[in-house]
């Protein structure tokens, strides 16, 4: 049911009538220092399951508790490690948020059914005054859809929570930019689960060394948000960029070609010709700024109607190391490594075409950091053609040992680049596995041509011999085009 969502300032007045919506059951959404946050009474389950609904998060998904004042906290931890108190003097307030062994008072419809609760306690003023006027824990998760980039401006939370949330407070822009640093100090040895702008080497400076872990195990509950599920993500598809700032202008600039392309980079970076979007993240030497404008560029470029977000690597080490687990998590873990190639040739049985362009390719690139293969779309395990064995052996390849390869879903995943003999090759392909439209294309496209390589089967050994060379001038031209 759409909700007639109201909107505060941060007067007095308003954020009095916000926590009063909160201690009635009620969802307001305010702003951290982090991002904003969509909260509810962390004591009260039907209020909780109120935020999972807004969302569309899963409900295996654990909550984050907003405290006031560490008073508040005795009633919702079983106990206080001397290692959680050592943090607390140095980052509360503040965006660092720390596990504990929950107490009973705790509803499980906020840790996801876990025995242990995730707690902050936030500096932002505003997050700060309404938790003290509430005096009530506030559950509160980031205040997006599920899946989607956090919200660091009001625009962002409007555009997605408008009508599903009972208030929402207008607190301008949030400084830090991602979520909070979250640390489980629940048991022996302290475990990082989410990297924030409290960084690991700050904790370390105060607790020493901890365990660090960014994925949840297959069928494994989460202990903190972030660690399961695709998170972060924009429509776009995003692609991380393993390579030479050549290498990867050369990517972007032949994606562009097909669909609307952007590129994340930094000031330093040199500009791109084409159609390529440049969004700068800020000085390569400033991780704060990268982070304060990530969430914010991948709403941008959606709005944009951005088909792919490419980016480069992120250092992992300080506040790098958040805006790596953020764009990473958002990319789905799709790092393209330019430095390597695999490409697989793809026809109808893999018997005359597909294999005879991957020995000619396998022979252009043997000095190459290349991978070569090829498969068809209903192969049966059939041996090379006759014709085909022979007039590779006039380019000095032996193919004779080739058995035919049906393509698999894992061929097409595994491979960066997947050449088509044909039009129709490529558009069954697209048909089956659309979320790789990136890396499908015809061997004539890839190489700016237009003429399909038709096949040679039932033949003579001259039709043979014409359709190798057809391959072998699109493979040269490909190859000079993309290097």
């Amino acid at each position: 049911m759409k909700k007639n969502t109201l909107y505060f300032s941060d007067s007095q007045e308003d954020l009095t009538m916000a926590s009063a919506l909160l201690k009635q059951g009620g969802t307001v959404i305010f702003p951290t220092e982090t991002v904003y946050g969509l909260g509810a009474d962390a004591l009260n389950p039907k209020a909780v399951e109120q935020i999972f609904l807004a969302k569309g998060r899963p409900s295996d998904n654990p909550l984050i508790v907003h405290i006031a004042n560490r008073e508040q906290l005795s009633g919702l931890v079983a106990e206080i490690p001397e290692k959680a108190l050592i943090l607390m003097d140095a980052f509360w307030p503040g965006p660092l948020t720390l596990i504990f062994k929950k107490s009973s008072s705790v509803p499980k419809t906020v840790t996801g059914g876990l025995d242990t609760v995730a707690i902050r306690m936030p500096k932002q003023p505003i997050a700060h005054k309404l938790l003290d006027i509430a005096q009530i824990p506030i559950a509160a998760p980031s205040a997006n859809l599920s899946g989607k980039p956090s919200p660091t401006e009001f625009i962002h939370v409007k555009d997605d929570m408008d009508g599903r949330v009972d208030a929402i407070i207008d607190g301008g822009n949030c400084q830090v930019g991602v979520e909070s640093t979250v640390l489980d100090i629940s048991g022996e040895t302290p475990v990082l689960y989410r990297p924030g702008g409290i960084t690991k080497e700050e904790i370390e400076a105060h607790i020493g060394t901890i365990q660090v872990v960014t994925k949840a195990k297959e069928g494994e509950t989460p202990k903190s948000p972030g660690l399961k599920y695709k998170h972060y993500a924009p429509d776009a598809e995003i692609q991380i960029l393993k390579g030479s700032c050549d290498q990867v202008k050369n990517y972007a600039e032949t994606m562009a070609k097909q669909y609307k392309t952007a590129i994340l980079t930094f000031d330093e970076f040199p500009s791109f010709s084409g159609s390529v979007m440049m969004y700068s993240l800020g000085s390569k030497d400033k991780p704060e700024d990268a982070a304060n404008r990530l969430f914010s560029a991948l709403r941008f470029l959606d709005g944009e109607n951005i088909e792919y977000i490419l980016a480069p690597e992120i250092p992992d080490s300080g506040v790098w190391s958040a805006v790596r687990n953020r764009l990473y998590r958002a990319a789905g873990e799709t790092i393209i490594d330019l430095n390597k190639m695999s490409i697989l040739f793809v026809c109808t049985g893999n018997t005359c075409r597909s294999p005879m362009a991957e020995g000619l390719m396998k022979m252009m690139t043997q000095n190459e950091n290349c991978t070569v293969s090829s498969a068809g779309l209903y192969a049966d395990g059939a041996p090379a053609s006759k014709e085909a064995i022979l007039t590779m052996q006039g380019f000095g390849i032996d193919i004779s040992q080739h058995t035919s390869r049906q393509l698999t879903p894992e061929m097409i995943e595994e491979a960066t680049l997947i050449l088509t003999m044909t039009n129709a090759h490529r558009d069954m392909l697209l048909s089956i596995t659309p979320q790789y439209k990136n890396k499908i294309r015809t061997l004539a496209d890839w190489a700016d041509a237009s003429e399909d390589v038709a096949d040679p089967f039932g033949g003579d050994i001259q039709l043979y011999q014409q359709t190798a060379d057809q391959i072998l001038e699109l493979l040269k031209k490909g190859w000079r085009k993309h290097q």
